[in-house]
């Protein structure tokens, strides 16, 4: 792009990076103030730390080794659990500016892109929380910049080693995160493949990412592969299961899939989705009437941007007309969301006559409104509106089951906690004072978790102790199961948890004494 706002100077750096550091301040801030307590999956992620393994049920180890990094120097502290998401987000954003003002050389560009990625709602929450798709989305980000400038050069020129070397790095770190990395290849694949027919591609390239990505992939999948091995493929048959909705009847799903629709327009926010679309407009265009044979640094550019979001956007998306879909499963096509909406965004911009008032409106919706993704929390907004809610009163809770095992129970000593839920039981394991063991017993339908893979308490020794169990919400109805397990169960206790001194996340409780040894299994296989 030869257009005179898009000439580099230093000015654009600095901006960019007071951006990155403001967001990661207060990200920081958010974070160490204790706004929200962990998402169950967090919880979960942690507990994995403290049996540390090759790999887990649902995810590869690298969340576990990130949040054993940050404990380490913070301690078993939210801060500590979170503080590699609050810095990956950084990375996220470092990447894309480095990426489109260095690789691609639009140096205007990149700072829409920076500001589009930094006011998106899910990659905020992802900047937050401690998930996989944080690093996941950072290696995606390097890697696609990679493959770039592997493929950047003219065709009678040969690429560096150094983009292939940083794609297989990409390649190994991110199967460790998340296996929706190995996606990044197929579409790798795609788009060499079009600038191959186009006579685009620069010599020597395929040879050179076939073994960038055969060792990064072998690499990532090595520790996977190995735990799998001695646990029954529990890992890949709980993904195909998830992935393909095997045991589930055939239904046409509108309502789901209109919910998942405005869930993804929601986590882009609306007006980026309008940009998305206004980008993708000229650039599909472009991407299908490219050149054949000349080099074209925008075609390139278009081309791997429409690729790398809308395929993997509008399937999984679409996918909720079928089955089940959960709204962050498309969070790798952000940053190629971004950089269309940064595309859009900069022709809007710079467009003759653009009133300053309209650039000031959209600026400050947007930084507006992602400010009130940080003030949420503390709105007076009804519960059942408020989509933190589900994530307070664990805190509360915990220091609840700390006093009645001292209230309850002869031997406050010889106590355990549990839940029929994965995400309870890592939440009980995170606040309870002591961050003791806990368990997951099969005593109601669900399917298989990592607690499944873990000694159940006669195997730890606690043969005759008592528990408490913690259910969701307000629930009177028996559980037999547990009658089978213990010599008495009490009848349910209704307890209204709070945060901040205000009322949180309902629970059932029950008071079990006796442990016999029974652990009930009886849903192992359900994937």
């Amino acid at each position: 792009m030869n257009s005179p706002h898009n000439t580099y100077t230093p000015t654009r750096d600095v901006l960019a990076l007071m951006i990155i550091v403001i967001s990661f301040a207060v990200r920081y801030w958010f974070v160490d103030s204790g706004q929200l307590n962990l998402v169950q999956d967090e919880a979960q992620y942690w507990d994995w730390i403290r049996r540390p393994q090759l790999s887990y049920y649902s995810k590869g180890p690298l969340i576990a080794w990130m949040i054993a990094t940050w404990t380490n120097v913070f301690g078993n502290t939210e801060l500590g659990v979170r503080f590699g998401s609050i810095l990956g987000m950084a990375g996220i954003q470092a990447a894309l500016y480095i990426g489109v003002s260095r690789v691609w050389k639009e140096y205007s560009m990149a700072i829409f892109v920076l500001l589009v990625a930094s006011t998106m709602p899910l990659l905020n929450g992802l900047g937050i929380l401690a998930t996989t798709d944080n690093p996941l989305i950072f290696c995606w980000t390097v890697a696609f910049f990679a493959l770039a400038a592997a493929t950047r050069n003219a065709p009678d020129r040969t690429p560096s080693h150094w983009p292939f070397l940083i794609l297989g790095l990409c390649m190994a770190v991110g199967i460790l995160a998340k296996y929706m990395m190995l996606t990044f290849l197929a579409l790798a694949v795609i788009y060499a493949l079009i600038l191959q027919m186009r006579g685009q591609m620069p010599s020597r390239f395929w040879g050179r990412f076939f073994l960038a990505s055969l060792v990064g992939t072998v690499i990532g999948l090595t520790p996977i592969i190995l735990w799998n091995l001695h646990n029954d493929w529990v890992a890949y048959k709980h993904v195909a299961k998830l992935s393909s909705g095997v045991g589930r009847e055939f239904a046409f799903r509108f309502m789901p899939f209109l919910e998942m629709l405005g869930a993804q327009i929601g986590l882009l926010a609306p007006w980026w989705f309008v940009f998305i679309l206004m980008g993708s407009g000229s650039a599909l265009a472009k991407s299908c009437v490219g050149p054949i044979g000349a080099f074209d640094a925008d075609y390139r550019r278009d081309l791997q941007s429409v690729l790398f979001f809308w395929p993997l956007w509008a399937i999984i998306t679409g996918k909720a007309l079928f089955s089940k879909v959960e709204a962050n499963w498309t969070a790798v096509a952000f940053m190629a969301g971004a950089l269309l909406a940064g595309m859009a965004l900069d022709t809007w911009w710079h467009a003759p006559r653009r009133k300053t008032r309209g650039r000031l409106i959209l600026s400050l919706t947007a930084i507006g409104l992602t400010a009130l993704i940080y003030i949420t929390p503390v709105l007076p907004i009804p519960d059942s509106l408020n989509p933190t809610h589900r994530l307070k009163g664990w805190n509360d809770l915990g220091t609840h089951i700390a006093q009645l095992t001292q209230t309850e129970f002869d031997d406050p000593e010889k106590v355990f906690a549990m839940s029929d839920n994965y995400g309870f039981t890592s939440e009980l394991a995170f606040y309870i004072p002591g961050q003791p063991i806990t368990y997951c017993p099969w005593t109601d339908s669900r399917r298989m978790n990592q607690y499944d893979l873990w000694p159940d308490p006669a195997t730890n020794g606690q043969l005759g102790w008592d528990a408490i169990m913690v259910r969701k919400r307000f629930r009177s109805g028996a559980v037999p199961e547990l009658k089978n397990m213990f010599d008495s169960v009490s009848e349910p206790i209704f307890y209204q948890s709070r945060f901040n001194g205000q009322p949180a996340r309902k629970f059932t409780i029950l008071i079990c004494k006796g442990f016999n040894g029974y652990w009930p299994q009886n849903g192992l296989g359900e994937y």
